[in-house]
């Protein structure tokens, strides 16, 4: 394992536990170095995890033509911040209606509500889950 891989630590929030300063100032580091961090216990089973990840392929194998008509404000595509990097952004608190916005200019020719409906029940388990602790 190399030195960089051993070393590096990515900090942990986790949703049961109460925000202190010392937590926001890490997240704030990780952001910032990397643009990654850890949530745990936040409600979100695997399964639903999994199901997003599948549904999040389906959407950048559409293409790329397709997918620049979402705009600058939603769809970056690779090599504007990383060869590596590209990113579709469904915001809140509408999630529903942004994933469907979304999906309607992605999947023109092929209805796909499976996207929206599972992004607005992961919403929803978000938005409970503070409730349930």
């Amino acid at each position: 394992m190399s030195e960089l891989q051993s070393s590096l630590q990515l900090p942990v929030l986790d949703l049961t536990q109460p925000i202190q300063s010392s937590v926001l100032s890490s997240l704030s580091q990780a952001c910032k170095e990397w643009g990654f961090f850890y949530v745990t216990n936040h409600g979100i089973s695997k399964e639903m995890f999994s199901k997003i990840c599948s549904l999040s392929k389906d959407v950048f194998r559409v293409p790329l033509e397709s997918k620049l008509k979402l705009g600058p404000f939603t769809y970056t595509p690779r090599f504007i911040a990383s060869p590596y990097f590209e990113s579709l952004v469904v915001s809140g608190p509408d999630f529903s209606g942004s994933a469907k916005a979304s999906a309607d200019v992605l999947f023109q020719d092929h209805h796909k509500p499976e996207l929206r409906e599972t992004l607005q029940e992961c919403g929803e388990k978000m938005a409970e889950f503070p409730k349930d602790s």
